[in-house]
């Protein structure tokens, strides 16, 4: 297999929590050699969804390497710079005081690398919010997408979903704003900073919600408050033992509809026309609801399928077993590889390749510090050298010793204490 698209290309990964390590593993997967660069951690520290190594940290870093130094230490921000002279891009979300004081601010580092790409991504827009503290939820709240996800316009309540599109989508923004930035650059060579935010990508989400000047909304589908659906045909229904949705998009599928749920409805004149089922919308759920409740949603999907009416079947088991899928392994969707805490390891693959230099996975998710040596003798760092920078308290390492009886450790608390 030949290297990915961006195999020549060296990330430096400064980021925590979601939006910005989504960002790097999306350049890791298209082949950058991708090195999160970590501080120490100190007693009890937490990353999202867990210790450094728990479910969400791993989901992140698969494809990086791992070099945990010190930046508060005179040592550490040396090997730092090195590391940026021999970078192309540097990745950050800090706050602006931590990266100022830290001296890693795209003008610093652009000093030591004139051509350099920097991305900084955060949570607000330019402006007086730029400074605050952002996330997901506060960017989503701002944007209007927990309105329009909560159903408010029909009696619902905001809700955030869990699958962060504001993270995701600004780590989407974020790569292809580095990916841009290095094709200009090799146009150019010139380099530039990157700005991003999760609040630009939850307004992208919620992009469909125009709204007239006076704050009318536009007249098209809005969820109801249950989150069930927009409206009767279009909708999530309760079956004897389990959810199925139907999305009958016309009259034909109307008509099909019909014929093997309830024939009647065909010839009522409440429902003679999409304008009457419109009108008497909560009456057909009424009746569509008691309806579906009859059968298992096996057989309203078989019953429906077989009638041509869209429909599909809400499907508690099908992750549980996705990742033993042949048809999913063999195209890359899943992905599995040891990982020395948790021994196998399944994970959500490639959603992308490219037909001459397909995307790769190039390791299972990293152990903090596990690269710290190697990447420094790459520096040309000696032994000796290394050794004396751990003792200094510049540098840590991981090495699997350090985690007895296969246990997660904080291989560095001693040291950094």
């Amino acid at each position: 297999m030949t290297a990915g698209p961006l195999a020549r290309f060296t990330v430096l990964d400064l980021t925590r929590v979601r939006a910005g390590p989504t960002a790097v593993r999306y350049l890791a997967d298209w082949g950058a050699n991708c090195i999160k660069v970590e501080m120490p951690p100190s007693a009890g520290e937490m990353d999202m969804g867990g210790p450094r190594h728990g479910p969400d940290f791993q989901n992140l870093h698969r494809n990086k390497r791992s070099v945990t130094l010190n930046l508060k230490e005179p040592d550490g921000k040396a090997i730092f710079m090195k590391m940026v002279e021999k970078a192309d891009v540097v990745v950050e979300n800090y706050r602006a005081d931590v990266k100022f004081r830290l001296g890693i601010d795209y003008e610093s580092l652009k000093r030591v690398k004139p051509d350099l790409i920097y991305c900084h991504t955060r949570g607000h827009e330019t402006g007086p919010r730029a400074p605050l503290p952002g996330n997901d939820q506060t960017a989503g709240c701002l944007a209007g997408v927990q309105w329009e996800d909560g159903g408010m316009w029909r009696g619902g309540k905001p809700m955030w979903s869990l699958t962060s599109f504001g993270d995701t989508g600004n780590g989407f923004l974020s790569a292809i704003g580095m990916v841009q930035a290095l094709y200009h650059r090799d146009r150019t060579g010139e380099g530039q900073m990157v700005d991003t935010a999760i609040v630009n990508a939850q307004l992208l989400a919620a992009s469909y919600a125009v709204a007239y000047p006076d704050g009318r909304g536009v007249d098209r589908p809005k969820i109801d408050g249950e989150q069930y659906g927009y409206h009767a045909l279009d909708r999530l229904y309760e079956t004897a033992d389990g959810w199925l949705c139907i999305v009958a998009a016309n009259d034909d599928h109307w008509r099909r509809l019909c014929a093997v749920v309830q024939p009647s409805l065909a010839t009522d004149p409440r429902f003679a026309s999409a304008e009457n089922r419109t009108e008497n919308d909560a009456i057909l759920i009424e009746i569509l609801t008691d309806a579906f409740k009859k059968k298992s949603a096996a057989d309203w999907f078989a019953t429906l399928d077989a009638a041509g009416v869209p429909c599909e079947i809400s499907d508690p088991e099908f992750s549980l077993h996705m990742h033993e899928d042949p048809e999913l392994i063999r195209r890359r969707l899943v992905v599995s590889y040891p990982q020395h805490f948790v021994g196998r390891y399944h994970q959500i693959g490639l959603a992308f390749d490219f037909s001459d230099t397909p995307a790769v996975i190039q390791g299972p998710p990293l152990i903090v510090g596990e690269q710290t040596v190697a990447i420094l003798t790459e520096l040309g760092y000696s032994a000796a050298a290394v050794d004396e920078l751990v003792q200094g308290k510049a540098v840590a390492t991981w090495a699997p010793e350090s985690a007895p009886g296969g246990v997660p450790q904080n291989p560095w608390l001693e040291k950094t204490a």
